[in-house]
């Protein structure tokens, strides 16, 4: 299993357009057969800041051969190129995990 943590640092004023379109990535994602869940979190102190933690089965090699190169994402970079200043991406191995 995996987990992607995602922090977004958003040009001010853009989160208003950004938001739809990761929640369309989000929904999207969710037809793929190893996604498991994302969750979309606002910093309340920054607030132009973005967390993104997506879980997903498989290893993170299996990740990248497949995840990567769907059209879907590069649609998605496209329309959110200009409202992201900054992302960070890591992959993480979850140690628990409650449902």
């Amino acid at each position: 299993m995996l987990s992607l943590y995602v922090r977004f640092k958003l040009h001010p004023g853009t989160k208003p357009r950004f938001v739809p379109h990761l929640a369309e990535l989000i929904k999207t994602m969710g037809k793929e057969p190893t996604f498991v869940s994302a969750v979309l979190s606002e910093d309340p102190e920054a607030a132009d800041d973005m967390v993104l933690f997506e879980l997903w089965n498989g290893s993170t090699q299996e990740w990248l051969n497949e995840q990567p190169q769907k059209l879907y994402r590069s649609v998605y970079d496209e329309a959110t190129r200009d409202l992201v200043a900054d992302k960070e991406v890591r992959f993480l191995a979850p140690v628990v995990i409650q449902n």
